[in-house]
């Protein structure tokens, strides 16, 4: 596949490094071509025009035939030059294979929208909302369903234990006179703790939708508080006595769910993980 990275004026040097390092891992499992595009500020630009360096690298792992190959293009260029930008890439790409975008660190959604040929070119966009100051609902593209967050990536086993926890409760009872979700965390997790409560709130329209098709489900406010010593934790509250919470404790791998809904107890805990950054970025490119 062709993987672009698009580093942004915000991201740090030390952050460029251990990005590339990590999609170069990535690689490792599943091979492919990266395109790495650094824009320079153009009185801080070295040489003239677009310039390019070649990396390339094959690993061989410990089993029999773990053999990968990756090919990497950096691309240093300045905004005089963007304009070219497209059709420069377009020489490097593989054009029989899929092709993923991935933006770091841009100092607007609006100066990353300007790259709409990016956006109309390829399978998936990703972005790291733990690391950008925009939503990705903030860009300004023709296919918003393209974009995925590792933020969200990365909650998949939660999201695992907490449809499983709910399982056993009827849609309609857990939709019944639900008006408010609180989210308390730490600001270690926010990113992936707003994604879940956005997760939480389509999964509750689409079961109230299920339950009676004859009008829209009720909208149920979210609200997101941080303190420094919280658990993430998920509060559900209800109009008619009903409960729930969820508490996603990361750092000991432990999930402690309760609920009282209509009148029927259930708790469970469970093991959760936040998938590791190669993990993250697979599950964001080819299962989200």
């Amino acid at each position: 596949m062709n993987f672009i990275l698009h580093f942004g004026f915000e991201a740090s040097t030390e952050e460029s490094e251990e990005l590339f390092q990590s999609v170069i891992s990535f690689s490792r499992r599943y091979p492919c071509r990266i395109i790495a595009l650094c824009p320079s500020r153009d009185k801080n630009a070295t040489g003239q025009g677009i310039v390019c360096k070649i990396f390339s690298e094959c690993y061989i792992g410990e089993g029999q035939g773990d053999m990968s190959c990756c090919e990497a293009i950096i691309f240093g260029y300045t905004l005089k030059q963007k304009q070219y930008l497209e059709d420069q890439i377009s020489i490097f790409l593989e054009s029989d294979l899929p092709t993923y975008y991935w933006p770091y660190r841009f100092d607007s959604p609006e100066n990353l929208s300007d790259y709409q040929s990016f956006f109309k070119n390829v399978n998936r966009v990703v972005v790291d909302t733990a690391s950008e100051t925009y939503q990705p609902h903030m860009l300004d593209i023709a296919e918003p369903e393209k974009v995925y967050d590792l933020a969200f990536a990365r909650t998949l086993s939660a999201r695992q234990s907490i449809g499983q926890f709910f399982s056993v409760f009827s849609a309609e009872d857990i939709v019944d006179r639900l008006n408010r979700i609180e989210i308390v965390t730490s600001a270690d997790h926010e990113a992936e703790m707003v994604a879940l409560g956005n997760w939480i709130q389509s999964v509750l329209g689409d079961c109230g939708n299920c339950v009676d098709k004859t009008k829209p489900a009720e909208s149920v406010s979210c609200s997101l508080s941080v303190d420094p010593q919280s658990v993430p934790t998920l509060r559900f509250s209800y109009g008619n006595g009903s409960s729930a919470e969820c508490m996603l404790d990361f750092k000991s791998g432990v999930a402690h769910l309760r609920a009282n809904i209509s009148g029927d107890d259930h708790a469970m805990n469970a093991a959760i993980h936040l998938l590791n950054p190669d993990d993250a970025l697979a599950e964001s490119l080819f299962f989200g």
